[in-house]
This record gives C-alpha cells, structure tokens and sequence, in this order.
C-alpha cells in the first residue's frame, strides 16, 4: 500500500546538463539543468511554475574537456511538474538519445568529479 507504481516505458539515464527552454511563441529562454533522459523526454530542475500542456522548444548542451555539442529545436510538451521540476515529453522520439548513454562521462556531475570542470565557456 502506498506504492508508486512506474509508468514510464523508457528507461531513464541520469545526466546532468545545461538546457533551455523557449515556452510556446516566447521569444526569450529560460536555463534549467537536465537531470535525466529517454528516448521519449526528459527532466529538468527549475525554479518557475510552467504549466501542464505549455508546449516548448528545447536546446540542451553537451558540455566535455575540451568540446561542446548543442542539440537544438528538440520539441517538447511539459506533462508534469512538482517541488524539483519540470517533465517534459518530446513530441518526437529523441534520435540523439544513445549520445546520453555513451557518453555518460560528459555529464557535468561526471566531470566535476575528476576536476575537469572547466569548460572554457
């Protein structure tokens, strides 16, 4: 009794990246952390309310060592939102997903580890 009972399909990878967000026609983004993803969405740390349904427009940075990937104009609708963020569903299945799987040691919490945190940005 009590116990949660998972829905999602997708297996989720832990990762931790800069993402933003551009809500529906707005034209300015707002910076949120990734802290996980599947092929099917994802989810973010932020510190504002966004509504269910509110649908955005996503670009999420891979940041390494010594380069950085920006996967841009990912489209997504928020499905959920509590006290540590926001879960977003992409309108489209995330082709760029074995990225977060493979290179698990580019997310930031991996890098932070080893003292590589320097990006160079």
């Amino acid at each position: 009794m009590g116990e949660k009972r998972e829905r999602r399909l997708c297996t989720r990878t832990p990762f931790l990246t800069d993402v933003t967000l551009w809500l529906g026609d707005v034209d300015t983004g707002i910076e949120a952390d990734l802290l996980n993803i599947s092929i099917n969405g994802m989810f973010v740390r932020i510190d504002q309310i966004i509504q269910v349904g509110t649908p955005c427009t996503i670009e999420i940075r891979v940041t390494g060592n010594h380069s950085r990937l920006r996967l841009e104009d990912i489209q997504g609708e928020v499905v959920r939102q509590d006290e540590h963020g926001v879960a977003i569903h992409f309108v489209s299945k995330m082709e760029w997903f074995v990225i977060f799987k493979v290179y698990t040691h580019c997310s930031r919490e991996e890098i932070e580890k080893v003292g590589g945190g320097d990006s160079g940005v």
